[in-house]
């Protein structure tokens, strides 16, 4: 059985924006920055603190001993932005000042020199160090 009034698609079918609407005024300079990102299509990290040379070596030197897996943010901006960070296990170093990573993606020398922030991964959700009780 038809319905005895079916009116045209145009007139059901508008584009509401009612919450989106009120709220766009305030996330206006927000989706701005979105948007110019998203020109760009590539992925973009987030600043993290400028580490000294001691420190990233401390933390290089762990994470080669413990094989402990890694995120480095390199120094470089690209297009305003850093790059998004490295992810590997350090694998060995060179003399000439550079760092063996192991990624997903395969072997990487990187310039120590070069290094912004180094910090290990978080451990997974079922291990965490110094937890007795597993199961709770």
């Amino acid at each position: 059985m038809a319905n005895i009034y079916d009116p045209p698609r145009s007139k059901w079918l508008y584009p509401d924006r009612g919450m989106v609407k009120w709220l766009g005024f305030f996330l206006s300079d927000h989706t701005a920055a979105l948007e110019q990102d998203s020109d760009t299509g590539q992925p973009v990290g987030t600043p993290q603190v400028q580490q000294d040379e001691a420190a990233i070596g401390a933390l290089l030197d762990n994470a080669y001993l413990t094989g402990e897996t890694v995120h480095i943010q390199l120094n470089v901006l690209e297009n305003d932005h850093f790059p998004p960070d490295t992810v590997g296990t350090v694998a060995g170093f060179s003399n000439d000042g550079r760092v063996l990573l192991y990624t997903t993606h395969g072997a990487k020398q990187l310039n120590v020199a070069a290094i912004r922030n180094i910090r290990a991964e978080e451990p997974a959700k079922w291990y965490r160090a110094g937890v007795n009780n597993y199961g709770q």
